[in-house]
């Protein structure tokens, strides 16, 4: 394991949190065109990067804390339990996280460093850049020997604006967010990972897997409606953004898992016909009662073709460790 020299002397928590991407202008500033194009073609798709504002983003951390919704919860068990296994392998380096959220499942791994007395400095990208901004806050008033470097932006802009760094890096991709894109976007980022990394960088993943359709029904249909109201909230999210008027109630939340195809997929239906203004795009869109307006997907993977698409991208696989009841994983890959 690659040793770290302990980290002396007192720093003030302004002075170890900073912003490498923090513009006036908002991450999605520019993701109208994209916006558009999928609201008038067929059929209808709102980008699931709209589920997380900042309401959006609090619904969600709500869906994860109730008992059906296993991802956080078993993601979390293998984390504590495997922890120090996966800095021995890595050893104390920088850690770049895409999607970052509140971070909580990272505290793990900066507690590990923590433990050993070890700077970490962590690189944290979410487009959400209240949470990333409240986060980074008590990130390091938890870990006095952590340095967070923000980057409250898109996943593509963030690697992009990481600065050069020789040593290695682990890169953190938790909570089975590759399984929610579409195969081409998943291949794209995974590309730009490699492309934006060096020879020797380490990718965690975290992926759902495969199993009884059952158990990933309650999960993304739990009885609270948490994970309903937090697709919904898509809908106000582009009310407050572009000036639209989309009436919450005359939509509904559709989810259903196609064990054929190993994917979740999930729906906003119009439950009238309808149309809807968004004054600042300057467009209308009409819906028909009963048409399913695409959302969200969640990829479930076998781990075996998992890492063929890895390899194929040029990350060897290191370690696997599966959690036998809800077949939830965490895979290390190696920049090849």
């Amino acid at each position: 394991m690659t040793t770290q020299p302990q980290f002396s002397g007192t720093m003030t928590l302004d002075t170890r949190v900073r912003y490498l991407v923090k513009s006036a202008e908002d991450p999605l500033a520019q993701d109208a065109p994209n916006l558009v194009f999928n609201l008038t073609n067929s059929p209808k798709k709102i980008p699931s990067v709209y589920v997380y504002d900042k309401r959006g983003t609090e619904l969600f951390e709500r869906q994860c804390e109730t008992p059906e919704y296993y991802l956080r919860r078993v993601e979390s068990r293998l984390l504590s339990w495997y922890a120090g296994d996966i800095v021995d392998l890595c050893g104390f380096v920088p850690i770049v996280e895409l999607g970052a959220g509140t971070a909580e499942k990272t505290r793990t791994l900066l507690a590990e460093y923590a433990k050993h007395g070890a700077r970490c400095d962590y690189f944290p990208i979410d487009v959400d850049t209240e949470t990333l901004a409240e986060s980074a806050q008590m990130l390091v008033s938890a870990f006095p020997l952590l340095f967070v470097h923000c980057l409250g932006t898109t996943y593509h802009e963030g690697l992009r604006a990481l600065p050069p760094d020789r040593r290695a890096r682990l890169f953190l991709f938790l909570g089975s967010s590759l399984g929610n894109m579409e195969q081409q976007e998943i291949h794209g980022l995974l590309s730009q990972l490699f492309d934006n990394g060096t020879r020797g960088d380490f990718l965690l993943l975290g992926a759902d897997l495969d199993k009884d359709p059952a158990i990933i029904d309650r999960a993304y249909n739990d009885s609270a409606g948490y994970g309903a109201r937090s697709t919904l909230n898509m809908l106000d999210h582009l009310n407050r953004r572009y000036g639209g008027n989309f009436v919450t109630d005359n939509f509904r939340y559709r989810s259903r898992y196609d064990s054929r195809m190993r994917r979740n997929e999930v729906r906003i239906e119009s439950l009238v016909d309808q149309t809807v203004t968004l004054a600042a795009l300057g467009i209308t869109v009409s819906f028909g009662a009963g048409e399913l307006i695409d959302a969200e997907v969640m990829w479930k993977f076998d781990p075996e073709e998992l890492g063929s698409t890895l390899n194929r991208v040029g990350f060897s696989m290191v370690r696997r460790w599966i959690e036998p009841a809800y077949r939830y994983g965490l895979f290390l890959f190696r920049h090849q």
